[in-house]
């Protein structure tokens, strides 16, 4: 399944019954792109079409969190809050908990991938239990002694989180794009 449809998926998810103009404005796809992915979703059962736009069935739930696992994704949420911290004029930002291990040598060339395939900004952590705390990589720096509110709302959202789980936040324009890169990160 493509990037286009796990931004579809997400984003009714995220934000519930939603027609094809919606979606399309919302994520950055074209409208012949979403009513294309809407046709393969409902032919699947992932979706049913009502008056006021499609939404989701437990099947689509369950295919959105198949993908999300395909592509190395154990948790997500929309996460703009962090376009103040990158100084950006991102218009959305995704946080995830990711299966990848980042390490600090390969941060710039991911870094790199992200802002490549349509990013504004990527930033890399890793969740430290000893303190309860984010480790910025490459920078050797706590989330939290920049920003406490960012390093609350990743505690927040991300429960159910490991010690020393990778941790990628990334932002751009729109969904897709930062799906895309977020995708791109991964599978390198």
């Amino acid at each position: 399944m493509s990037i286009e449809a796990l931004t579809v998926l997400l984003t009714l998810k995220r934000h519930g019954r939603m027609g094809r103009y919606s979606i399309s404005s919302m994520t950055g796809l074209g409208e012949g792109v979403v009513r294309r992915i809407l046709n393969e979703l409902r032919d699947q059962g992932a979706i049913r079409s009502l008056k006021g736009g499609a939404e989701l069935t437990s099947k689509g739930e369950e295919l959105l969190l198949r993908l999300l696992s395909d592509y190395g994704i154990s948790q997500i949420d929309e996460g703009s809050d962090f376009a103040k911290l990158f100084n950006c004029e991102c218009k959305k930002c995704y946080m995830s908990v990711v299966k990848k291990d980042i390490n600090e040598g390969d941060v710039v060339r991911l870094r790199d991938i992200a802002i490549k395939n349509g990013a504004d900004a990527a930033l890399f952590l890793r969740y430290e239990c000893s303190g309860n705390k984010f480790l910025i990589l490459r920078l050797e720096k706590y989330l939290e002694d920049w920003d406490p509110e960012l390093g609350a709302l990743l505690r927040n959202r991300f429960i159910n989180i490991n010690c020393n789980d990778s941790v990628i936040v990334v932002c751009g324009p729109n969904d897709y794009q930062v799906l895309k890169s977020l995708i791109s990160i991964l599978r390198a």
